[in-house]
């Protein structure tokens, strides 16, 4: 506990002395960093009522029942007094309005992320610590270290969306005791829990004919078992390019403990979605320009041909 009120001091220290906050999200956004970003914005708003809080980016039209509430990027004169904080991100490129980073428009930038990587840029403050299943949970646990009163539902919900999302609704094993833990105080905001677990659980008939598709064309190589999914056949079905990760419709067959869902881009360029039960798939995306948690990881092919590569390269990986 004395190491989180520690980092809860020096990232509370430059929010203090700052009016403008700026809070970025990662390009093709998820639960996770939605979730932190809105929620993180809704309690700084109730904290310091009188200072500026921006959440810059999109939603994309995912989890449209939530209540997104996206700022305009604000003047060249309130950037340069701003702090930026980034969630759930670690490369520049990676990172929604990074023009504004790589310009250095803003006067200090904080990144709070659960991605083991090492990011690529200079930020004055970083709290990143793989240990945590989310940025959520980080945002969670670090608003608890200040205040352990119950948050409003709307905060919690946002935080809890990050947590259940990135953990495989508390599947995957970097589920901690401090996970649940920190899910049952925002429990105590009486949230309505139920009703967004429902919502998460919706599917549409477009998601019908993803799975489909995704059943009569996938592949297997050894120990891998993957899917192609063309930009046409994307476009075809009527889902966006956020929608089409559903990498996990591959996961835990028998016999195969890789899975990999590539999703050309309308680029030509591939998104390799890669998971694993047993083996660590990070290294490997590492290699393609990607990265992310030993067991859940993405990379980005240039071309189709580098799918056979990377396939090859997986199935020889050893147990970490």
């Amino acid at each position: 506990m004395k190491k989180i009120k520690k980092i809860a001091r020096n990232i509370l220290r430059e929010i203090r002395k700052h009016n403008y906050i700026i809070i970025f999200h990662h390009v093709r956004p998820d639960g996770d960093c939605l979730g932190s970003q809105h929620g993180l914005k809704l309690w700084l708003q109730q904290k310091f009522p009188n200072k500026k809080i921006y959440a810059v980016g999109s939603n994309e039209e995912l989890f449209n029942f939530l209540n997104f509430k996206f700022n305009s990027i604000p003047s060249d004169e309130i950037l340069k007094n701003s702090l930026g904080i980034v969630v759930d991100a670690n490369n520049i490129d990676r990172i929604v309005c990074n023009e504004l980073l790589i310009e250095k428009k803003l006067n200090k930038l904080i990144r709070i992320d659960h991605h083991p990587v090492e990011d690529d840029f200079d930020y004055f403050y970083r709290w990143v610590d793989s240990s945590y299943c989310s940025s959520a949970e980080q945002i969670t646990h670090f608003i608890y270290s200040i205040d352990n009163k119950p948050l409003n539902k709307e905060i919690a919900t946002f935080l809890y969306l990050g947590i259940y999302t990135d953990s495989g609704r508390f599947f995957y094993d970097y589920t901690s005791s401090r996970t649940h833990e920190l899910t049952s105080w925002l429990f105590s905001s009486n949230f309505d829990f139920f009703d967004l677990h429902k919502k998460l659980s919706k599917r549409t008939i477009s998601e019908l004919k993803l799975n489909k598709y995704i059943l009569e064309n996938y592949k297997t190589y050894e120990n891998v078992i993957y899917c192609f999914l063309p930009f046409e056949q994307i476009q075809k079905i009527g889902i966006n390019q956020s929608e089409s990760n559903r990498v996990d419709f591959l996961a835990n067959i028998e016999g195969y403990d890789i899975w990999i869902l590539f999703i050309e881009n309308n680029d030509k360029t591939i998104r390799a979605r890669l998971r694993s039960s047993e083996k660590d798939i990070s290294i490997l995306a590492q290699e393609y320009g990607g990265g992310g948690h030993k067991k859940a990881s993405g990379a980005l092919l240039n071309n189709v041909e580098q799918i056979e590569q990377l396939i090859k390269k997986a199935s020889k990986l050893t147990l970490k």
